[in-house]
Protein backbone atom coordinates (compact mmCIF):
# COMPACT_ATOMS: atom_id res chain seq x y z
CA UNK A 1 0.00 0.00 0.00
CA UNK A 2 2.41 2.43 0.88
CA UNK A 3 4.07 1.89 -2.60
CA UNK A 4 1.32 3.38 -4.84
CA UNK A 5 0.52 6.41 -1.63
CA UNK A 6 4.42 7.34 -2.02
CA UNK A 7 4.28 7.80 -5.56
CA UNK A 8 1.52 9.22 -6.00
CA UNK A 9 2.10 11.89 -3.22
CA UNK A 10 5.84 12.24 -4.50
CA UNK A 11 4.27 13.10 -8.27
CA UNK A 12 1.86 15.43 -7.31
CA UNK A 13 4.66 17.52 -5.62
CA UNK A 14 6.94 16.98 -8.40
CA UNK A 15 4.42 18.71 -10.64
CA UNK A 16 3.96 21.77 -8.56
CA UNK A 17 7.85 22.31 -9.44
CA UNK A 18 7.99 25.60 -11.77
CA UNK A 19 8.22 24.80 -15.38
CA UNK A 20 10.33 26.62 -17.97
CA UNK A 21 8.84 26.78 -21.40
CA UNK A 22 10.93 27.57 -24.11
CA UNK A 23 9.96 31.20 -24.44
CA UNK A 24 11.57 31.59 -21.42
CA UNK A 25 7.91 31.77 -19.66
CA UNK A 26 7.47 30.53 -15.64
CA UNK A 27 4.49 27.78 -15.92
CA UNK A 28 3.32 26.34 -13.11
CA UNK A 29 1.05 23.01 -13.16
CA UNK A 30 -2.30 23.26 -12.98
CA UNK A 31 -4.99 21.18 -10.43
CA UNK A 32 -6.48 19.61 -13.16
CA UNK A 33 -3.06 18.44 -14.59
CA UNK A 34 -1.84 17.07 -11.29
CA UNK A 35 -5.33 15.27 -10.33
CA UNK A 36 -4.55 13.34 -13.71
CA UNK A 37 -1.05 12.18 -13.09
CA UNK A 38 -2.07 11.33 -9.20
CA UNK A 39 -4.97 9.29 -11.12
CA UNK A 40 -2.09 7.59 -13.24
CA UNK A 41 0.14 6.46 -10.70
CA UNK A 42 -3.36 4.73 -8.87
CA UNK A 43 -4.87 3.39 -12.19
CA UNK A 44 -1.65 1.83 -13.08
CA UNK A 45 -0.35 0.48 -9.77
CA UNK A 46 -3.60 -0.44 -8.27
CA UNK A 47 -3.88 -4.07 -10.40
CA UNK A 48 -1.21 -5.21 -8.80
CA UNK A 49 -1.19 -3.50 -5.41
CA UNK A 50 -4.67 -4.44 -5.01
CA UNK A 51 -4.00 -8.30 -6.18
CA UNK A 52 -1.56 -8.64 -3.91
CA UNK A 53 -3.01 -7.34 -1.24
CA UNK A 54 -6.27 -9.82 -1.99
CA UNK A 55 -3.73 -12.36 -2.95
CA UNK A 56 -2.38 -12.48 0.78
CA UNK A 57 -5.73 -11.92 2.57
CA UNK A 58 -7.04 -15.07 0.84
CA UNK A 59 -4.14 -17.14 0.12
CA UNK A 60 -2.46 -16.73 3.49
CA UNK A 61 -5.11 -19.08 4.99
CA UNK A 62 -4.18 -22.05 2.56
CA UNK A 63 -0.42 -21.72 2.80
CA UNK A 64 0.09 -20.87 6.45
CA UNK A 65 -2.73 -23.64 7.06
CA UNK A 66 -4.61 -21.76 9.02
CA UNK A 67 -7.77 -22.56 7.02
CA UNK A 68 -8.61 -25.74 8.70
CA UNK A 69 -9.07 -24.09 11.70
CA UNK A 70 -10.90 -21.36 10.05
CA UNK A 71 -13.35 -23.46 8.68
CA UNK A 72 -14.81 -25.00 12.00
CA UNK A 73 -15.65 -22.01 13.74
CA UNK A 74 -19.17 -21.55 14.31
CA UNK A 75 -19.34 -18.53 11.71
CA UNK A 76 -21.18 -18.77 8.27
CA UNK A 77 -17.97 -19.52 5.45
CA UNK A 78 -20.35 -16.53 3.50
CA UNK A 79 -19.92 -14.05 6.86
CA UNK A 80 -16.34 -14.78 6.58
CA UNK A 81 -15.73 -14.11 2.80
CA UNK A 82 -17.74 -11.17 3.17
CA UNK A 83 -15.66 -9.68 5.88
CA UNK A 84 -12.51 -10.44 3.90
CA UNK A 85 -13.83 -9.06 0.96
CA UNK A 86 -14.72 -6.01 3.34
CA UNK A 87 -11.17 -5.31 4.44
CA UNK A 88 -10.03 -5.53 1.02
CA UNK A 89 -12.68 -2.97 -0.45
CA UNK A 90 -11.22 -0.79 2.86
CA UNK A 91 -8.10 -0.95 2.01
CA UNK A 92 -8.57 -0.06 -1.51
CA UNK A 93 -10.08 2.52 -0.41
CA UNK A 94 -6.93 3.81 2.17
CA UNK A 95 -4.68 3.52 -0.15
CA UNK A 96 -6.42 5.68 -2.79
CA UNK A 97 -7.57 8.30 -0.77
CA UNK A 98 -4.22 8.56 1.09
CA UNK A 99 -1.88 8.50 -2.39
CA UNK A 100 -4.21 11.50 -3.15
CA UNK A 101 -3.24 13.30 0.49
CA UNK A 102 -1.13 16.11 -0.91
CA UNK A 103 -3.36 16.75 -4.22
CA UNK A 104 -6.31 17.61 -1.88
CA UNK A 105 -4.19 19.63 0.64
CA UNK A 106 -3.12 21.65 -2.61
CA UNK A 107 -6.04 21.90 -4.07
CA UNK A 108 -7.87 23.35 -1.05
CA UNK A 109 -4.80 26.14 -0.62
CA UNK A 110 -5.23 26.95 -4.65
CA UNK A 111 -9.10 26.98 -4.18
CA UNK A 112 -9.20 29.69 -1.72
CA UNK A 113 -6.39 31.68 -3.08
CA UNK A 114 -8.74 32.13 -5.74
CA UNK A 115 -5.61 30.10 -8.04
CA UNK A 116 -8.28 27.05 -8.45
CA UNK A 117 -11.35 26.57 -8.93
CA UNK A 118 -13.16 24.33 -6.09
CA UNK A 119 -15.15 22.57 -9.52
CA UNK A 120 -11.95 20.74 -10.11
CA UNK A 121 -10.85 19.89 -6.34
CA UNK A 122 -14.97 18.19 -5.76
CA UNK A 123 -14.50 16.65 -9.24
CA UNK A 124 -11.12 15.22 -9.16
CA UNK A 125 -12.01 14.06 -4.95
CA UNK A 126 -15.20 12.03 -7.05
CA UNK A 127 -12.61 10.60 -9.57
CA UNK A 128 -10.69 9.14 -6.70
CA UNK A 129 -13.85 7.54 -5.27
CA UNK A 130 -14.67 5.93 -8.62
CA UNK A 131 -11.03 4.84 -8.86
CA UNK A 132 -12.07 2.83 -5.51
CA UNK A 133 -15.20 1.23 -6.73
CA UNK A 134 -14.55 0.49 -10.14
CA UNK A 135 -10.71 -0.99 -8.58
CA UNK A 136 -13.12 -3.73 -6.25
CA UNK A 137 -14.91 -4.60 -9.91
CA UNK A 138 -11.76 -7.37 -10.62
CA UNK A 139 -10.62 -8.42 -7.30
CA UNK A 140 -13.17 -11.00 -7.16
CA UNK A 141 -11.76 -12.44 -10.01
CA UNK A 142 -7.87 -12.23 -8.32
CA UNK A 143 -9.91 -14.29 -5.12
CA UNK A 144 -10.60 -16.87 -7.18
CA UNK A 145 -7.39 -17.28 -8.61
CA UNK A 146 -5.92 -16.91 -4.80
CA UNK A 147 -8.13 -19.55 -3.48
CA UNK A 148 -7.42 -22.35 -6.64
CA UNK A 149 -4.33 -21.97 -6.31
CA UNK A 150 -4.01 -21.95 -2.85
CA UNK A 151 -0.92 -19.45 -2.92
CA UNK A 152 -0.11 -15.50 -3.57
CA UNK A 153 1.84 -15.82 -6.38
CA UNK A 154 -0.19 -16.33 -9.02
CA UNK A 155 -2.44 -13.47 -8.06
CA UNK A 156 0.71 -11.51 -8.54
CA UNK A 157 1.47 -12.06 -11.48
CA UNK A 158 -1.97 -11.69 -12.70
CA UNK A 159 -1.76 -8.51 -10.85
CA UNK A 160 1.63 -7.76 -13.08
CA UNK A 161 0.41 -8.27 -15.80
CA UNK A 162 -3.12 -6.10 -15.88
CA UNK A 163 -0.63 -3.68 -14.51
CA UNK A 164 1.57 -3.85 -17.38
CA UNK A 165 -1.56 -3.29 -20.10
CA UNK A 166 -2.98 -1.03 -18.57
CA UNK A 167 0.45 1.03 -18.69
CA UNK A 168 0.17 0.70 -22.08
CA UNK A 169 -2.90 1.19 -22.70
CA UNK A 170 -3.10 4.65 -20.65
CA UNK A 171 0.49 5.66 -23.05
CA UNK A 172 -1.66 5.28 -25.44
CA UNK A 173 -4.39 7.77 -24.36
CA UNK A 174 -7.21 6.25 -26.34
CA UNK A 175 -11.01 6.15 -24.72
CA UNK A 176 -10.91 2.15 -26.06
CA UNK A 177 -8.55 1.45 -22.91
CA UNK A 178 -10.93 1.67 -20.82
CA UNK A 179 -12.87 -1.81 -21.87
CA UNK A 180 -9.91 -3.60 -20.21
CA UNK A 181 -11.90 -4.23 -17.48
CA UNK A 182 -8.61 -3.44 -14.60
CA UNK A 183 -7.84 -0.36 -17.05
CA UNK A 184 -11.89 0.62 -16.37
CA UNK A 185 -10.56 3.08 -13.35
CA UNK A 186 -9.09 5.54 -15.92
CA UNK A 187 -12.21 6.34 -17.19
CA UNK A 188 -12.68 9.61 -15.02
CA UNK A 189 -9.02 9.95 -14.65
CA UNK A 190 -8.58 10.57 -18.41
CA UNK A 191 -11.17 13.36 -18.45
CA UNK A 192 -8.35 15.53 -16.03
CA UNK A 193 -6.14 14.66 -19.43
CA UNK A 194 -5.44 17.48 -21.90
CA UNK A 195 -3.87 17.54 -25.26
CA UNK A 196 -5.95 14.13 -26.37
CA UNK A 197 -7.05 13.29 -29.74
CA UNK A 198 -9.82 11.97 -29.16
CA UNK A 199 -11.69 14.63 -27.06
CA UNK A 200 -15.38 14.45 -25.26
CA UNK A 201 -17.84 11.62 -23.76
CA UNK A 202 -16.43 8.63 -23.99
CA UNK A 203 -18.68 6.36 -26.44
CA UNK A 204 -17.12 3.49 -24.33
CA UNK A 205 -18.48 3.60 -20.86
CA UNK A 206 -21.68 1.66 -21.17
CA UNK A 207 -19.96 -0.93 -22.62
CA UNK A 208 -17.04 -0.79 -20.12
CA UNK A 209 -19.00 -0.83 -17.40
CA UNK A 210 -20.76 -4.01 -18.24
CA UNK A 211 -18.10 -6.06 -18.78
CA UNK A 212 -16.39 -4.82 -15.63
CA UNK A 213 -19.55 -5.76 -13.73
CA UNK A 214 -20.08 -9.06 -15.63
CA UNK A 215 -16.61 -10.11 -14.22
CA UNK A 216 -17.46 -9.02 -11.05
CA UNK A 217 -20.11 -11.17 -11.26
CA UNK A 218 -19.60 -13.84 -12.43
CA UNK A 219 -16.33 -14.29 -10.26
CA UNK A 220 -18.19 -13.27 -7.08
CA UNK A 221 -20.08 -16.31 -7.52
CA UNK A 222 -17.84 -18.77 -8.46
CA UNK A 223 -15.60 -17.57 -4.91
CA UNK A 224 -18.89 -18.37 -3.11
CA UNK A 225 -19.56 -21.28 -4.62
CA UNK A 226 -16.04 -22.49 -4.27
CA UNK A 227 -15.45 -21.41 -0.63
CA UNK A 228 -18.88 -23.09 0.29
CA UNK A 229 -17.93 -26.13 -1.04
CA UNK A 230 -13.89 -25.94 0.30
CA UNK A 231 -13.50 -29.47 2.43
CA UNK A 232 -12.56 -28.65 5.62
CA UNK A 233 -8.61 -30.12 4.93
CA UNK A 234 -7.95 -27.90 2.49
CA UNK A 235 -4.38 -26.78 2.41
CA UNK A 236 -3.61 -29.32 5.00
Amino acid sequence: MIIPVVLANLVSLAMLLPKIMVTGEVVGANLQAIFYRQGNVVTILGPFIFALITGYVLAREYSDRTINQLFTYPVSRMRILTAKFFVIFTLIVVTTLLSCASVIIVGVVKAFEGAASFDTLTSGMFMNLTVCLLAFGTIPLAAAVSMVAKNVIPTMVLGAFASFVTLILELGHGMKAILFPWATPYLLVREFGEGFAQTGANPYTGTAITILIITFIVSLLFCLIYYHKSEVHSGS
